[in-house]
């Protein structure tokens, strides 16, 4: 029986699987789609033990075994999607500056162009002012004294138990530290034959505030630029179940003009603009000027454009008043994708622990962000998927054999 139980467990997470899978390929065409990937665990384990003959009092502990596996969710993977010119005056498309490698706090310079302003940092601080920001660094060195930095020399900085970065804390080197790896699954040390761990966290004034780098008050965190930290999104304004309006992000830069003039996605939200202090603005729209004569909407990033008669291409207006909004532009907000939620095919809905940060990113006009998702890799893992349900199947149809013939054979007397 729990042969049955482990097969049929993975039955059901192959068919999660194939229905990700299968999402994927239905939006190798959809613009700004992220693909995903399955995950799945071990399903919850059961501590085995030995007992010899008795009252038990002697067992012996065998370990844990599992009874089966679980789907356990399914990873977006935010990899930049090919940028595609299209000819179309309303299409857009954003030019993510976190894109490869690990994205991870540092300590960076003033004018060194990275996304600004994480969590709690301050945005991108006052002028000529060094701020902690989230940059994305393909390899890690050890410069003086010890202290880990980016491959562009900017000292990494841990976090406090909310996600902040701590003003002044460095990450050192464990010069006892024997290994060659320093950093583990999200940023977490690596441990030596010798039980030393790869690296310290130190305080402003040089205290330790965590030997092992999972202090609560005192971490390092990680993320692959991919698949997790901070990427760029157009805002929109969704309507929900309850009739209630909300902020969305997305990356399908195919917009429509309609009747009111207003820019609109492919979905019919209503494209907002983003304030001076890079926020989106629910009662904002972008107004398509009828009046405006030339051919390209958007100049570079997105910019407003003039015709001969110097009429602009658009305006960032009032949606209920139609009056000019002061401050607002066309432009994109960025957020720790962690922290989202999906929302159809290539949108996404915030979450009470979204923060949306000041963003970097470029925008192209005239051109679109294809699908990342690969459709030969998609192919081959259809394949796989089906390749384990095909055996699981044949392992079921084993097992009830098995007990069928222990059913009708074992313990049973001949002639009866």
């Amino acid at each position: 029986m729990d042969g049955l139980g482990a097969v049929g467990s993975g039955m059901l997470a192959d068919e999660r699987m194939q229905q990700v899978i299968m999402n994927n390929i239905a939006n190798l065409s959809t613009p700004g789609y992220k693909q995903s990937t399955g995950e799945l665990m071990a399903f919850p384990q059961m501590l085995a033990e030995r007992y010899m003959l008795g009252d038990g009092q002697d067992a012996t502990a065998i370990g844990s075994m599992s009874d089966g596996a679980l789907f356990q969710e399914a990873v977006g993977n935010f990899s930049q999607g090919p940028i595609t010119p299209t000819s179309q005056p309303l299409d857009l498309a954003i030019q993510d500056p976190l894109n490869a490698g690990t994205a991870v706090y540092a300590l960076v310079p003033p004018g060194q162009s990275t996304l600004a302003g994480g969590a709690g940092a301050g945005g991108a601080g006052a002028a000529g002012a060094t701020q902690p920001q989230i940059v994305s660094t393909v390899s890690f060195v050890v410069g003086r004294g010890g202290v880990i930095e980016t491959s562009q020399g900017d000292p990494i900085v841990p976090v406090d138990a909310a996600g902040n970065p701590i003003a002044g804390a460095r990450v050192i080197k464990n010069p006892a530290f024997k290994g060659l790896e320093l950093f583990g699954d999200t940023g977490a040390p690596v441990v030596d034959v010798n039980g030393q761990p790869s690296y310290h966290i130190v305080g402003a004034n040089g205290q330790t505030l965590s030997t092992s780098g999972v202090s609560p008050d005192a971490t390092l965190r990680m993320a692959s630029a991919a698949t997790g930290g901070v990427h760029a999104f157009f805002a929109v304004l969704n309507v929900d179940a309850s009739n209630q309006t909300r902020v969305a992000l997305t990356r399908d830069g195919h917009f429509q003009v309609a009747s009111d003039h207003y820019l609109y996605d492919a979905t019919g939200q209503r494209v907002l603009a983003v304030g001076a202090n890079g926020q989106p603005l629910q009662n904002s729209a972008i107004y398509v000027n009828p009046a405006y004569s030339g051919q390209a909407i958007f100049g570079a990033n997105g910019a407003v454009l003039r015709d001969g008669q110097g009429n602009p291409s658009y305006e960032v207006v009032n949606a209920t008043t139609g009056r000019p909004l002061a401050g607002a532009a066309l432009g994109t907000v960025a957020v720790d994708v962690n922290s989202l939620q999906p929302l159809g095919q290539s949108d996404y809905v915030m979450t009470p622990t979204t923060q949306i940060q000041r963003s970097q990113a470029t925008i192209q006009a005239g051109a679109l962000e294809g699908s990342n998702a690969n459709s030969t890799q998609s192919m081959v893992d259809m394949l796989n998927v089906f390749r384990n349900y095909q055996a699981d199947q044949d392992s079921e149809q084993t097992i009830s054999q098995a007990m069928m013939q222990a059913a009708q054979q074992v313990g049973s007397v001949q002639g009866l």
